[in-house]
């Protein structure tokens, strides 16, 4: 069975954040509901600063995933983000995260977007073999990160 992938509507949003307490809380990331929530109207009201996405399989849900548009002077202008991406645990290992890396690209090259970024935890080597499968290379920097 093929994943499938639905743009996330307002009435999904309870479901979203569902999901994204149980990811923030397996990667030990701070989760703010009221700010999420805050951020996910923003998103919705402005597509062109991205897509929240929730992927199933066949008729089930099975996670989510975020692909924000951001600028950049090394990539020419525009990029992309794939800024989360979830799977329950029932889901994971069934090549869902390969469709997602897939659609998130066809996504981007409809967009004239020339580069997908991510970012993957360090001790995360199932996802981080998954993104060098989908073509994804790492490079010589650290992301670094100061909340304002």
């Amino acid at each position: 069975m093929n994943a499938l992938f639905q743009l996330l509507s307002e009435q999904e949003i309870p479901t979203l954040l569902k999901m994204m307490r149980d990811f923030y809380a397996q990667q030990e990331m701070k989760f703010e509901e009221s700010s999420a929530t805050r951020a996910i109207h923003r998103l919705l009201k402005a597509p062109e600063h991205g897509q929240i996405y929730l992927i199933f399989r066949g008729s089930e849900l099975a996670g989510y995933f975020a692909l924000t548009f951001c600028f950049s002077l090394e990539f020419h202008g525009r990029f992309a983000l794939l800024d989360e991406l979830y799977l329950s645990e029932p889901f994971r290992r069934q090549k869902l995260g390969k469709a997602v890396a897939a659609f998130a690209e066809d996504l981007c090259k409809k967009a004239g977007v020339k580069a997908l970024r991510l970012e993957v935890g360090r001790e995360n080597v199932p996802a981080q073999s998954l993104y060098r499968t989908a073509g994804f290379e790492e490079v010589a920097r650290n992301l670094m990160t100061k909340w304002i």
